[in-house]
């Protein structure tokens, strides 16, 4: 999920402009999610192993162009694109073939009046470089207005989703963001598909921002000794305090009504506007905006999720599950949504059918004996469970049941 940048130390040598821009980008989407070569490769280092990693993961590649990047030339006239050696060629190409491949982003980004260069001024492997959209980065004093917009862009990215906003408090959840626009929600119908998720329909979203991984243990006692309210019995602490050595299991145990007062609170102590997501947000960050039947694929990987172990993982024991970057949406802990079920256990109300919308099916204050919608499963639910569009509904009040407790992650408005 890294932002790599590729440049031409020569070019760097004529003007700082590459130092702006790792710069900006590190203060926003931290040092470690952005990379320089002259920055980052320390001496004594095996330089051409890290940039090749470096290279073949990062989710986004900055391509910047000076005046001379095209014309730079060894001293027997050769430019240096036209050798099959040359490292920023090299980096280009691979980059290219992922973009198709693995669909990372590439973004040519012309900097000190550079313009974008003439087809025969590129080599055949360099070709595909004339297709893709550039960006401009104007000097002073335009530049900071030309950065905002490439941040902008590069959050608009398929593959970038880490954190990029800092903490207003030590125990504020991390979260992704996530873009605006239409995803796949629901499923075709199917075996072992119940009807109440289908049809698989199309929804827009505003954008938002969701919890990276589920409310831990240790993010909710901030909430239990700030407020000094007593610690429900089904969290199974030792009293107010978090269990030694269960710091960073996700909380469980939290009914519905628990779970909106804490997102209350860290709305209070952060300035920002929490909740519990809907259930078309979380679908959205859980699917990545595909259209699989599990997070990762249409096949269960059991190496991608805690189900079928003895007990609750740790949030970000397993990989990311979407290519949000984002964790246990399933496998692990069952969650609470806002969003409304009916009073009945069996099937949601006629008026909380798919198609989904954003309607009263959203309503924080409805009557409490409304069922609400809960997402994802536990490590005790079977492999099926762990759909993307799997959901039941459980009363507002129910921590859930002794082997299976409920948790929740938060969404933030953007």
């Amino acid at each position: 999920m890294k932002i790599f940048i590729s440049y031409r130390r020569a070019e760097d040598n004529k003007s700082f402009i590459v130092g702006f821009i790792h710069e900006k980008l590190a203060e926003v989407f931290g040092k470690e999610n952005v990379f320089r070569d002259t920055y980052d490769i320390t001496p004594g280092t095996a330089w051409k192993e890290r940039l090749e990693h470096e290279v073949n993961s990062c989710g986004v590649m900055l391509v910047i162009i000076g005046p001379d990047w095209v014309n730079l030339a060894y001293p027997n006239g050769e430019k240096r694109l036209f050798d099959p050696l040359d490292v920023t060629r090299w980096e280009i190409e691979t980059g290219l073939r992922r973009s198709r491949g693995e669909n990372i982003a590439l973004i040519p980004v012309l900097v000190t009046g550079a313009v974008f260069p003439q087809k025969d001024e590129l080599p055949d492997a360099l070709q595909e470089l004339i297709k893709v959209q550039a960006t401009t980065l104007r000097n002073f004093p335009d530049f900071e207005a030309d950065m905002d917009k490439l941040i902008q862009d590069i959050r608009k990215t398929k593959r970038f989703r880490e954190d990029d906003i800092q903490k207003n408090k030590e125990y504020e959840p991390k979260t992704v963001y996530i873009e605006e626009g239409n995803f796949w929600m629901g499923s075709f119908p199917g075996a072992g598909i119940p009807s109440f998720e289908t049809p698989q329909h199309e929804v827009f979203l505003p954008s938002f921002r969701i919890g990276k991984y589920p409310v831990t243990n240790i993010e909710f006692e901030a909430y239990i000794q700030q407020t000094g309210i007593s610690a429900p019995a089904q969290l199974g602490w030792d009293g107010q305090r978090v269990c030694a050595g269960k710091e960073d299991l996700p909380v469980t145990g939290v009914n519905w009504l628990e779970a909106m007062a804490y997102c209350q609170w860290l709305s209070e102590e952060t300035g920002r506007e929490y909740s519990l997501p809907n259930e078309a947000q979380w679908e959205k960050a859980c699917r990545g905006g595909n259209k699989t039947f599990f997070p990762w694929g249409d096949t269960f990987d059991a190496g991608r999720c805690n189900q079928g172990r003895l007990e609750l993982a740790g949030v970000g024991a397993y990989p990311a599950q979407s290519e949000f970057g984002c964790f246990d949406f399933v496998g692990n802990v069952r969650q609470w949504t806002i969003s409304l079920w009916g009073e009945k256990w069996i099937a949601p109300d006629p008026a909380y059918d798919y198609p989904w919308k954003d309607d009263r099916r959203n309503d924080v204050n409805a009557s409490r004996q409304i069922r609400r919608v809960v997402r994802g499963s536990s490590f005790r639910n079977d492999p099926n469970s762990s759909r993307c569009s799997a959901r039941s509904g459980q009363a507002p009040d129910d921590p859930g049941l002794p082997d299976a407790r409920h948790g929740f992650r938060i969404v933030m408005k953007t």
